[in-house]
């Protein structure tokens, strides 16, 4: 996959050369940010600071994140605008949005620290442990162009195990903006995540596994290791988090029961 060369620009820099003890001019690939005002109904709800690239999808994700959309139907509107994301959504979208504080999965994190619900999840969802490593490669891989001109963005992919395909492919400058401009992308095509791995450069922190109970994607791949509280949400979500990710091999954390070996794979 090429770089998004859209979403990077050349900036002048002097580099010290340690060999020869001087300094050298160079231009080297930094990736742009921009500041995006998300609007929902008319009123600013958020502002991102992002990459260019796929901002509908960032703006559905982060509103979906807030519950106030859950699927395409509940987008009336939606488009760019000098830097805004305008966003109108249906009555029945507002309607459900403003009960959403009664849905465990938009519970404050000690609200849901609290909660005596999920615990024990029982679903057939599971994923191949060599398919999943064959994705992360080529997520850290072949797709990853703009990281590797930049070591500038984060990027993620939603895999599906039934089929062995990756659905989408994103990228930002943000950690967080990559979940949600996944989430996005799912939203608006109304895909479940209930049944798909999201595979993430990162690390899967507090707040990637609320992102992640907000989406209802139980299972993950990351490739830095996670935090202890980390831990303790994935284990109590009934999410499947697999981390310290190499070319060789991933380590699961919590729910190993949906990670599955098949032998004589190849």
């Amino acid at each position: 996959m090429e770089p998004r060369w859209e979403e990077c620009e050349l900036a002048v820099v002097h580099r010290f050369a340690a060999k020869d003890g001087r300094w050298v001019e160079d231009a080297k690939p930094t990736s742009i940010e921009q500041l995006l005002k998300v609007e929902l109904n008319g009123r600013l709800v958020s502002e991102a600071l992002c990459s260019p690239g796929d901002q509908l999808d960032l703006a559905v994700g982060q509103l979906a994140q807030l519950g106030a959309l859950q699927r395409a139907a509940d987008i009336k509107r939606l488009q760019i605008l000098d830097g805004r994301a305008v966003v109108e959504s249906s009555s029945w979208a507002q309607a459900r949005a403003a009960h959403r504080e009664d849905d465990p999965r938009y519970y404050s994190l000690s609200r849901l620290r609290a909660w005596q619900g999920r615990g024990i999840v029982v679903d057939n969802v599971c994923v191949e442990a060599h398919k999943a490593l064959q994705t992360a490669n080529r997520l850290l891989g072949e797709l990853a162009a703009t990281h590797e001109r930049t070591n500038g963005v984060h990027s993620g992919v939603l895999y599906e195990p039934a089929r062995d395909k990756i659905l989408v492919f994103r990228e930002d400058i943000g950690r967080h903006n990559v979940f949600d401009k996944l989430y996005g992308w799912a939203v608006r095509h109304d895909v479940s995540l209930a049944d798909k791995l999201l595979v993430f450069s990162g690390r899967c922190s507090t707040e990637m596994m609320l992102k992640l109970w907000r989406m209802d994607c139980r299972m993950v791949l990351a490739k830095s290791v996670p935090t202890s509280l980390s831990l303790e949400l994935a284990d109590k979500l009934g999410i499947t988090l697999m981390a310290r990710l190499t070319p060789e091999g991933f380590s699961v954390y919590t729910h190993p029961e949906r990670v599955r070996i098949e032998k004589n794979i190849f």
